[in-house]
């Protein structure tokens, strides 16, 4: 046997048995890797469908509990893991720059101007797993961009961002008709210990169960609010109203079957939105609508313009009529004398006193809680209840600068395809900007950046929004 061959046997004999010690000692390890690997190939492969497969994954990613600590979303493994493929793929071919348009250079701005802010933080480990959720979910934004670049494409994502929201409102709705069913009390019980730790993490349910925002009490009666899968309401009114204003402008671009199929999504969805009783939900809603019909209405025929107003006045005398406890919720976001509202004025005064006291890099991503509360843990339930005072306490002007020039870009590039003559490109810009208005206004009572699945979304949203729809379509 050559010297050659011998090496070979001889490494080969090492691995199996590195391998065979690796899969007694660390056995979920090992058949995790080999999963990577196994995908890895597929992804390889089936670049650009396992993209999609992935879109249809994120509302019901199952969570990782690596420790008694730390809980991991699958999805975020599975973008980066894709991100490392098509970033292979791509080196190879040589086939695009690396920076492709200005909102690639305020997403990568925004991953470094919240990195720099851990230079600032009390505890940088907290804002290191902050900062690595923005780092595995980022890449979606990028991915995004460059794959949806025909109008072919547009709609078979949007078919499989409606089918897969559509799932999730159902798996919501039954939750909460479950409790006239069996109770309130029981469906509590069950969703919290056993549905949750499923796509939550074991640690993160049992924080979120101990401060439940999950109940409401109208006309003095409790009831369990719309969560589906998300931690909370107001989770899943985000995501609904992300991907709502997309199916409701691609039903308007379809006939037939299918444009009937999406109009009971929407209903769908816009029901399930409603019975989150998210306050913010529906402001974020009827800005967002607003903003979106003001300009598709131009674009409209006729007939889509008859259609649209019926919905209008028949939703709206539903809601009049039987929707009372909708519409109390609503008001009552108006109303400063209203407990929570004082309160939330309150926590907003206080995290601009912290931002007062470190305007340039914040008190440090992920240690906003610390200023508060020396005493305060990772899994803490305390924000500002406002994206961008969260944004301005953690990390600053600095931060603040980056999420705008962000933003500012994705809103450019959506007005770009607003000005379309094709309209279904018109229409898709106009959605978008239905789905941005909605997340901003929405973001002046909560902070949903640090929820991997509607950060998901919101890159999903916004590289559709920079994607440059006109120039492949020119090129049929």
């Amino acid at each position: 046997m050559s010297k050659f061959n011998v090496v070979w046997f001889l490494g080969l004999l090492f691995l199996a048995g590195a391998l065979g010690w690796a899969l007694v000692y660390w056995p979920l390890a090992v058949l995790g890797l080999a999963a990577l690997v196994f995908l890895g190939i597929i992804f390889y492969w089936r670049t650009e469908t396992a993209f999609y497969f992935l879109v249809a994954y994120l509302p019901f990613q199952l969570a990782l509990n690596l420790a008694a600590d730390i809980d991991l979303l699958s999805g975020r493994v599975l973008i980066l893991l894709l991100f490392l493929v098509w970033l292979i793929k791509i080196i190879r071919t040589r086939e695009i720059s690396i920076i492709k348009n200005r909102a690639w250079v305020g997403a990568i701005l925004v991953l470094a101007a919240n990195f720099i802010s851990l230079l600032a933080a009390q505890n940088q480990i907290w804002g290191a797993r902050k900062w690595l959720v923005f780092a595995s979910v980022f890449p979606l934004f990028f991915l995004t961009s460059y794959f949806i670049n025909d109008l072919k494409k547009v709609k078979k994502l949007l078919l499989v961002i409606g089918g897969s929201a559509a799932l999730a409102a159902l798996v919501a709705l039954g939750q909460f008709l479950a409790q006239f069913v069996w109770g309130l009390g029981k469906i509590m019980s069950f969703w919290g210990g056993q549905i949750a730790p499923w796509f939550l993490g074991q640690t993160f349910a049992q924080s979120v169960t101990q401060n439940p925002s999950w109940l409401v009490n109208l006309g003095g009666q409790t009831i369990m609010r719309t969560i589906g899968f998300f931690p909370d309401p107001h989770m899943l009114a985000f995501f609904i109203g992300l991907t709502a204003p997309l199916s409701l402008v691609l039903m308007f671009s379809e006939n037939g079957r299918r444009a009937r199929w999406l109009f009971i999504v929407c209903c769908l969805l816009f029901a399930v939105l409603l019975l989150t009783f998210s306050r913010g939900g529906y402001l974020g809603l009827a800005f967002g609508l607003v903003a979106m019909f003001v300009f598709a209405w131009p674009r409209f025929d006729r007939k889509e313009k008859v259609f649209f107003s019926s919905c209008l006045i028949l939703a709206s005398v539903i809601i009049l009529l039987a929707g009372s406890p909708v519409m109390g919720r609503f008001f009552s976001s108006f109303d400063l004398a209203e407990g929570s509202n004082l309160g939330r004025l309150a926590i907003w005064q206080e995290s601009w006193t912290v931002f007062k006291d470190s305007p340039i890099l914040g008190v440090g991503l992920g240690n906003y809680p610390l200023a508060l509360d020396f005493n305060a843990n990772y899994r803490s339930a305390v924000t500002s209840h406002n994206l961008y005072l969260d944004i301005l306490a953690e990390t600053g002007l600095v931060g603040l600068v980056a999420w705008v020039w962000f933003f500012y870009s994705f809103f450019a590039g959506v007005i770009k395809k607003i000005k379309q003559r094709d309209k279904e490109i018109a229409l898709l810009g106009a959605g978008l900007l239905g789905g941005g208005i909605y997340f901003l206004t929405h973001a002046f009572f909560e902070t949903a950046i640090f929820n991997p699945t509607i950060l998901a979304y919101l890159m999903i949203v916004a590289g559709l929004g920079v994607s440059s729809l006109e120039e492949a379509d020119n090129k049929g």
